[in-house]
């Protein structure tokens, strides 16, 4: 059940650390693009150019002490192909720098399934109990 939830962590930690960074980008971007385009007056000229397109790979690190050991820490480093829909999880422990591959998976068909080892409520339960309720009022 802690890996459920550690995994539930990492997700979310990804998920918000997208938003954010996209956020920023975004600001960035405009920012650059408020700025004067005048840049004949100055003996070097800068030319700025959006990417050619975003990355590929989402990554994620996130730091934790291992319970057995406190004194260890550890990095954990999830690695998300979207375009092939694999995931890869390493653990790297920072006091060496040694990297273990921890798992590796396609989630391609992980994502099909609507739930798998959900805890009640589960997402069956709560779609009945909302067609109950509209069907009450």
């Amino acid at each position: 059940m802690n890996l459920i939830k550690r995994n539930v962590f990492y997700w979310g930690v990804l998920a918000f650390s997208l938003l954010l960074s996209s956020f920023f980008v975004s600001l960035v971007w405009n920012q650059v693009l408020a700025q004067p385009a005048n840049l004949l007056d100055t003996a070097t000229q800068v030319v700025v150019r959006p990417p050619a397109e975003p990355p590929k790979w989402l990554v994620d690190f996130s730091s934790y002490e291992d319970p057995m050991n406190p004194a260890k820490k550890i990095r954990v480093i999830t690695v998300v192909d979207p375009e092939s829909k694999r995931i890869v999880v390493y653990h790297e422990d920072l006091a060496t720098g040694q990297v273990k591959l921890l798992s590796s998976r396609n989630i391609q068909n992980d994502l099909l399934l609507d739930q798998f080892n959900a805890v009640s409520p589960t997402p069956s339960e709560i779609e009945k109990y909302i067609h109950q309720f509209k069907n009450q009022n």
